[in-house]
């Protein structure tokens, strides 16, 4: 054998020991292979989605609706680069939070324009 090879080399290992496969970083192999069987790992949801959706609910308190919005996109960005789940309340706090911001936009122009 040469100098640059192992003497003993593990025919059971495929990847090298240091490997991870993409998207299963923040997994513990102990909770997805403790069952008979293979057990899906659960999955995570994005908790700037949630603080969006909690937001856009409570979107009739000014102020509450561009909150909402910003942290929806904020969301929809963090996502776009995960394996996260959250993608329809972050789309709905972007919709729920422009459109609350635009209410209350224009019931204070309203407002506004009568005093």
């Amino acid at each position: 054998m040469s100098a640059e090879q192992p003497d003993v080399v593990d025919p059971t290992r495929i990847v090298p020991a240091d490997f991870v496969f993409p998207g299963t970083e923040q997994l513990d192999p102990r909770e997805v292979f403790a069952g008979p069987g293979y057990q899906a790992p659960r999955q995570r949801t994005e908790p700037a989605a949630v603080a969006a959706l909690v937001c856009a609910v409570l979107s009739l308190i000014p102020g509450l609706g561009l909150l909402a919005l910003g942290l929806g996109i904020l969301a929809l960005r963090r996502l776009r680069n995960s394996y996260d789940t959250g993608h329809g309340q972050a789309w709905f706090s972007v919709v729920v939070g422009a459109a609350a911001t635009i209410g209350w936009l224009w019931l204070w122009w309203i407002v506004a324009q009568t005093t």
